[in-house]
């Protein structure tokens, strides 16, 4: 199938899972601009735990284009 049919045949749970890692991007890149106001475990943990929720919102948009749901 066309890449724009699968698109537009799955557009929520893409755009779902697009917002989700812009949020998380936006987080990160917010943590990261006043990193002197918080303790070094925070900002591992932080860090860490967004860029593990953007690898799965990837992967997720992955498997949502390309195995997702028939109908």
């Amino acid at each position: 199938m066309d890449l724009l049919i699968l698109m537009q045949d799955r557009a929520l749970p893409l755009l779902l899972l697009a917002l989700f890692l812009i949020l998380n991007v936006v987080f990160v890149i917010g943590i990261w601009k006043r990193r002197r106001h918080f303790s070094k475990g925070f900002l591992v943990f932080a860090s860490s735990l967004a860029f593990l929720l953007m690898t799965s919102s990837v992967i997720l948009i992955m498997f949502t284009m390309f195995i997702g749901y028939n109908q």
